[in-house]
């Protein structure tokens, strides 16, 4: 007996193994990902110590566009430097409004599969931490994405194990595809703040992140 299952578990491998030289495709292989910093220009987003928010939200953007292209996705900012979308003449709301309208239709254009939108949380009490994601209750597949990704950063030492909630945002109530929103950390917490605004951490919030998208779109497939 334990003859024949060697001998069917040879089989088995020999007919699924991969050729000698080929290259196991990425599941990311050929996707597109919108990854939006969010605000930007004159909109600072949270502030607090003279930290601006926008920057935060641009540099690990930007360190998640890599990693994801690294794996083959394709993807796109919907701002890659200091400003945003807003036309001349628009003010407060409707110029808030237009600007994230033109993000979602990047999105909508590209034929994206998934956005996400980049952002770090404030309040005014020093103890709230930790990284939070959040989608539209309607989507189905946002919630899974947001779990996904809060999974991984959940993994970060030292991060408060914070859960996945809902927001009636927006980007996320007028994305039609699956979008999350992940809030990276508070600003208004001085560990975390200084933590944000280290490159290597930086670094490690978007591997974490980029770890979630690979995941869902692992369980998608």
């Amino acid at each position: 007996m334990r003859k024949i299952l060697f001998l069917l578990i040879s089989g088995l491998l020999l007919i699924f193994a991969a050729p000698a030289g080929v290259k196991a495709v990425s599941p990311l292989e050929g996707k597109v990902i919108v990854v939006d910093p969010g605000h930007g220009g004159y909109d600072p987003g949270a502030v607090r110590a003279g930290i601006l928010e926008k920057n935060i939200n641009l540099q690990i953007s930007l360190k998640l566009k890599g990693l994801l292209e690294g794996k083959g996705a394709r993807v796109l900012l919907t701002r890659d430097g200091d400003y945003n979308l807003v036309i001349a003449g628009l003010h407060k709301k409707e110029a808030h409004r237009y600007d994230l309208g033109k993000r979602l239709d990047i999105a909508k254009q590209s034929g994206a599969c998934l956005l996400v939108s980049i952002h770090a949380n404030c309040t005014y009490s020093c103890s709230q931490q930790g990284a939070e994601v959040f989608y539209y209750p309607p989507s189905e597949n946002g919630k899974i994405l947001a779990d996904s990704i809060q999974s991984e950063l959940r993994s970060i030492p030292g991060m408060s194990k914070r859960i996945i909630k809902t927001s009636n945002s927006f980007i996320l109530r007028n994305a039609s595809i699956p979008a999350v929103l992940v809030e990276v950390g508070y600003l208004s917490s001085p560990g975390e703040r200084k933590n944000l605004l280290r490159s290597e951490y930086q670094e490690l919030v978007a591997q974490r992140i980029s770890s979630g998208i690979l995941n869902y779109l692992v369980s998608k497939e």
